[in-house]
Formats: C-alpha cells, sequence, structure tokens
C-alpha cells in the first residue's frame, strides 16, 4: 500500500511542474531554539493533536507496532527511541509531521528503510516513517521509474527483475531506496552503469517550512545538485523520486568466486585485485574481502579467509584473463568460473537482511593501490581482531565498484557526490551480536580505528557518505571535500534554523 498511487508516480515523473503547499510561518528558526527542541517534553494534548491531524496513525511507546517500527537495523542503536512514531499515509501527513515538529520544537527524523550505519534514522523526537510511500511504477517502453520515498531495494528488483531496465544501487534488499541515492549509492553494477545518484531525474522534498518541492535540472536546482550525494537528514523528507534506468547491454555475464585461507595467501590477493582494478575496463565489477575466523591449529595468522567474487558483462572467457591475476597470486581452496544469466546473477548478489547484529563500519577511498608495506600492516591487524566469533569479528573489503571511466564521466564538482576519480574503496567492518559484552564492542571499534589508521597516510581524506561513523572527527571534510561550501550555502538556503539535523549533518554556517 501506499499514499501515492502508481498513477501519481508516473505523473510525477512525466510532468515538471511544482507543487507546492502554503509554508508554516517563517523559514527561520535559531540554533538556540533547535538545541531546546532536542531537550524538549512534547505534552499529551500536543501528541493528541497530531494524531488528530495525521491522516495515518501516530504511535506511541507502549502502543501496537511501536516497537516494530522504531527498531532500527544497527542494534547499535537500540536505546534511542523516539516520543511517538507517525506512521505517514501520504506526502500531506509528511507535511503535518514538519509543521507540527517547528510548532512544538521537537525534531523530525525521516526514516525509510532503517540502515543508516552511523544511527541517523533513529531520534528520541518524532520518528516521520514513510513506510507506507512505496510505490514503484516503472514504464517499460523508456526505462523511466517513479519511486515511493521509502521504497526498498526489493521493490525495485520485483518491478525490474526479468526486463530490460536496471536501477545501478545496493545490494542490501531491505535497504531503502532514498537513502541509498541521497548519498551516492554503489553496488555490484556501479563500474559499468554508474551511481544510483547518477541516474536521479527528480524528486519531491518537504522543507523546514513546509513546502512541498519538485526538484529537478529546472526546478530548485541548488536542491536537486545537493540531493545527489549530499546524504538524507540534513535539507528535507524526500517523498518521491524519479529515475531513469539503465538498459541492460546484454543477456548473460561472467561470474566468479574464489576462496582462499591464511594470511599470506590473503594478503598477496587482496594487493593483486586492487592491480587488476587499475586496467580493468568497466564491465568488471568485483569485490575482495578478508576476514578473521575463529583460530584453530595454525593459530592466528592461518585463521584469516579471503574471497573474491564478480560479475563481467561480457563473455567468460574474457573474465577468465582478467582474474587470472588473482590465481597466479595464491592458490585458491576453491574455484568457480561459470556463465550466469543477467537476473540469475543479480539475484544471488541480492542478499536478505540478515539477524539483527551491531556493526560499525568505516571507508576510505583510495586512488592507488595500497603500498605492500601498508597491505602487510592490514593483515597483521586482522591477525590479531580481537575478537573472532562466527558473530564477533571483523573483516576488510575492497569494493571495486566505485571507478572507471563510468563514474568518472561526471566531475567531482557537478554532483554533491565529491569522489569521481578513485580506484576502489577500503571498509573495515566490525559485527557483533546482539547482548555482546560492551568489551567485545569496545574492541572491535578501537580495532576498526587502528585499521583505518593504518591505511590513511596511503589514502586521500574521504570516505563514503553512506557509511556515516560518528568516530570520523573530519566527516564534513571527508564526506563532501570541496562541495563542502555550496551544500552549506543549500542548507542556509532551505534550513537556516536546523530543523533537520543529526550529528553529522550538513550545517547552516
Amino acid at each position: 500500500m501506499s499514499g501515492l498511487t502508481r498513477r501519481d508516480l508516473l505523473r510525477a515523473g512525466a510532468t515538471s511542474a511544482v507543487g507546492l503547499y502554503l509554508p508554516f510561518g517563517a523559514q527561520g528558526r535559531s540554533l538556540r531554539w533547535h538545541a531546546r527542541a532536542s531537550r524538549a517534553r512534547v505534552g499529551q494534548r500536543a501528541l493528541d493533536e497530531l494524531r488528530r491531524r495525521l491522516t495515518g496513525r501516530l504511535l506511541l511507546p507502549g502502543e501496537r507496532e511501536y516497537e516494530l517500527l522504531s527498531t532500527p537495523a544497527n542494534a547499535r542503536y537500540d536505546g534511542t527511541r523516539p516520543v511517538a512514531v507517525a506512521r505517514c499515509a501520504n506526502e500531506r501527513d509528511v507535511v503535518t509531521c514538519v509543521r507540527w515538529s517547528a510548532e512544538h520544537c521537537v525534531a523530525p527524523v525521516a526514516r525509510g528503510g532503517g540502515h543508516s550505519y552511523a544511527g541517523y534514522s533513529t531520534t528520541n523526537g518524532l520518528l516521520v516513517d514513510l513506510g507506507l510511500l512505496n510505490a514503484v511504477a516503472l514504464d517499460k517502453r523508456t526505462g523511466i521509474a517513479a519511486v515511493g520515498g521509502a521504497a526498498l531495494n526489493q521493490d525495485l528488483f520485483d518491478a525490474t527483475n526479468g526486463g530490460r531496465y536496471i536501477l545501478p544501487g545496493g545490494t542490501c534488499l531491505a535497504v531503502g531506496v532514498g537513502g541509498l541515492v541521497l548519498g551516492g549509492g554503489i553496488g555490484y553494477n556501479t563500474h559499468w552503469a554508474g551511481l544510483t545518484s547518477d541516474h536521479l531525474r527528480a524528486s519531491r522534498l518537504v522543507t523546514a517550512a513546509g513546502e512541498v518541492l519538485r526538484l529537478d535540472d529546472s526546478h530548485h536546482q541548488d536542491l536537486f545538485w545537493a540531493c545527489r550525494g549530499g546524504a538524507g537528514g540534513s535539507f528535507g523528507i524526500n517523498t518521491a523520486f524519479t529515475f531513469q534506468l539503465v538498459r541492460i547491454p546484454v543477456r548473460t555475464v561472467g561470474f566468479y568466486r574464489f576462496d582462499w585461507r591464511g594470511a599470506d595467501d590473503a594478503q598477496a590477493v587482496y594487493a593483486a585485485f586492487d592491480q587488476v582494478l587499475k586496467t580493468a575496463p568497466a564491465a568488471f565489477n568485483a569485490v575482495a574481502s578478508a576476514q578473521a575466523v575463529p583460530v584453530g591449529a595454525g593459530g592466528p595468522r592461518e585463521a584469516i579467509t579471503m574471497f573474491s567474487r564478480g560479475q563481467y558483462i561480457g563473455p567468460l572467457s574474457e573474465l577468465r584473463e582478467l582474474v587470472a591475476p588473482l590465481l597466479a597470486a595464491a592458490t585458491p581452496v576453491t574455484t568457480v568460473l561459470e556463465t550466469k544469466t543477467y537476473w540469475d546473477m543479480q539475484a544471488m548478489f541480492a542478499s536478505k537482511e540478515a539477524q539483527r547484529h551491531s556493526f560499525g563500519d568505516i571507508s576510505r577511498y583510495a586512488a592507488e593501490p595500497l603500498p605492500d608495506a601498508t597491505v602487510a600492516k592490514v593483515f597483521d591487524l586482522l591477525a590479531a581482531c580481537p575478537s573472532r566469533t562466527a558473530e564477533d569479528n571483523g573483516s576488510m573489503w575492497s569494493l571495486g565498484w566505485i571507478g572507471g571511466n563510468v563514474v568518472d564521466s561526471l566531475g567531482r564538482r557537478d554532483t554533491a557526490y565529491v569522489h569521481r576519480n578513485m580506484l576502489t574503496l577500503h571498509r573495515a567492518t566490525p559485527v557483533w551480536r546482539l547482548g555482546a559484552p560492551k568489551s567485545v564492542a569496545d574492541g572491535l571499534l578501537a580495532w576498526t580505528n587502528e585499521m583505518i589508521a593504518t591505511i590513511a597516510p596511503d589514502t586521500p581524506s574521504e570516505s563514503y557518505q553512506n557509511f556515516p561513523n560518528r568516530a570520523i572527527r573530519d566527516w564534513p571534510r571527508e564526506y563532501y571535500a570541496e562541495n563542502l561550501p555550496r551544500l552549506v550555502k543549500v542548507k542556509r538556503r532551505y534550513d537556516p534554523g536546523n530543523l533537520f539535523r543529526n550529528a553529522q549533518s550538513i550545517p547552516p554556517r
């Protein structure tokens, strides 16, 4: 179900008209007001008023579905719960929530998929749940998709599966497309098809003033620019998106997966993988990952597993030549090289929601392969990982999707996503189970910080804003680099009082 029908979505994607609601009051709000808002206690009378104004439902602690709708995907932030959850039935409900929040000094936070790495889809204020705004309308002739603000990757997959078009994006089916596109959007099709945000053609956004704006190349161009990489939570609440999907060029693709064991072999392959990326064509889309596993008789260095896998938009014979350096670096314990249909390949990459757990990833872009000495230090740290069970462990990834001539066909300033001209994205990934001792979480987070500090001297000071982490001190530079001043100007224009705010949102000054 959705407050926006399929016909409404297609109409929104096809027209360039601007739809506006009358703004509420003055747009400006002081930062002191926002500080008061974060501490405000909302009375029952105010909540009853919001309940009356909504078409949808207002859920309070203790009420049915409050727990389900307020629980974040990252269990690390389970302790942060809203004063209420507004289950919006339509776009007008979103406007009502924003205006009510301004009137009562309550911070509004939107949630689509609820997968913010740093917990920015949680709040002690009003949680604006967009879950019912999840319709997807695809024009199969043109490849234009009109998408609700809370549509999930699963919804896009269902709409496109078996067809001629795809929206290049993430791999976790439970993740919201809105969060994905606003921060960039990467996955196993990025290298050949580009970022999710590069295919955004229009959006609808509720501003801090309670206005509903249509954003595209002709309307509010500065805000449209910011929505292609500026991340969510800063400028307003996006209620709908229009995408131009990419036509799939082949019916079958090449697939590979190789597995290794032991630090020495894993280290050699990790280094070789980044060398492969230097000359790999756009059709090659792959990752490499090493993980610390339970220690056996061979000791901690033997207890490291490594895999590399990916797809090639072309024949298997060419893929075999591309991955030959990985096989030359070390002999794998398992080898798979085969042809699959394109959609069988996408179904394999698409992952279901894992059992809830906590995570605290930090990423770092690399413009060149890491020096061999740095890679050696990385694998020394993997061998020293403080927790290495099936549920509590650390891994290191090289996400080879993010570079190449397709992604780099746009310049660093053309959209808010600044990380063009990069080779790969290294990501240190700690995970720990629900109920794990605090010492386990603390040890893995310290390990993650040390891993990133190890590669920092050999990488640019840039980190992927869709993998946010509160431990990143200079996050404005790492997420946005030279695009930050323009993002601040956009914020000051559309939300000068900082109504939409989190610990790493764009400041208005």
